[in-house]
């Protein structure tokens, strides 16, 4: 089967991307899929929900210097992220291959045992948000039902097009998925209908609802799947066959997609 590279990107912080990552990592690899989890963002949120460890990893990775990829549990490895990183996207600036480098990274014959690599990337639209568009095939959108959740998205897919024009034209727009979700509010399915109708048939039909257990599963640095049973885990599951059937359609069927408008 073909990698399959994911990017998580959002320039608004606090939307789930690194739930999203490391959930969605987690489910993959208990179906017994490899998966690489890279944490891009300089908060290594990612990297501490998954260990305490401290390894070399994505700053080494993207300057040359020998790093480290980490194995969290079976199927699932980590290329971890630190504050380094802040510094890494100022000085890249000048770079003639800025923009390049985790590509050429994923590029090492060692990385063709991963059949999925989710990149977790950071809330700005920076050179490391670049990078990873860059490097993946599939963009997935974490969106945030609040009232400025929209805001900023037409610079996101202003990006993505630009990425797609100059760098990676293989680069698709996978779709857009709803976290942290509550349906009483009123507003809240307003936003999302919102949403919804900006999206159209890229938006999830499944959501990811807002509940603790999300931040439990974090403290424990293990999966909300690892649970006996509970609404976050069953949407978590759906969320990830979804995301297999999306990628699938892609894969088998690509003249389905001349139909629709596909970043």
């Amino acid at each position: 089967m073909p990698q399959k590279k994911i990017v998580f990107s959002n320039q608004k912080g606090g939307v789930g991307k690194t739930t999203l990552t490391r959930e969605l990592g987690i489910y993959l690899a208990s179906l017994g899929k490899t998966v690489l989890v890279i944490d891009l963002d300089p908060q290594a949120n990612l990297t501490r929900s998954l260990t305490d460890e401290e390894h070399p990893g994505c700053h080494e990775a993207l300057t040359g210097q020998r790093y480290d990829v980490f194995d969290v549990q079976p199927d699932l490895s980590l290329l971890s992220g630190d504050i380094k990183m802040a510094m890494l996207e100022k000085s890249l600036i000048a770079e003639i291959d800025a923009y390049t480098r985790l590509k050429e990274v994923l590029e090492d014959g060692f990385f063709s045992i991963y059949e999925y690599i989710l990149i977790d990337s950071p809330p700005s639209l920076g050179v490391l948000t670049v990078n990873a568009l860059t490097a993946a095939e599939y963009v997935i959108i974490p969106m945030h039902p609040s009232l400025y959740s929209m805001q900023g998205t037409n610079d996101l897919m202003a990006t993505i097009q630009k990425v797609k024009k100059s760098l990676n034209p293989e680069l698709k727009l996978s779709g857009v998925i709803i976290n942290a979700f509550d349906s009483i509010p009123v507003i809240t399915r307003q936003i999302k209908e919102e949403i919804q109708n900006s999206f159209k048939d890229k938006v999830f039909t499944s959501v990811l609802s807002k509940s603790i257990k999300i931040e439990e599963a974090i403290a424990r640095q293990s999966g909300v799947i690892t649970l006996q049973k509970g609404k976050v885990k069953d949407e978590i599951i759906q969320i990830g066959e979804e995301l297999l059937g999306r990628l699938e359609e892609n894969t088998v069927n690509p003249r389905a997609l001349q139909s629709r408008e596909v970043l």
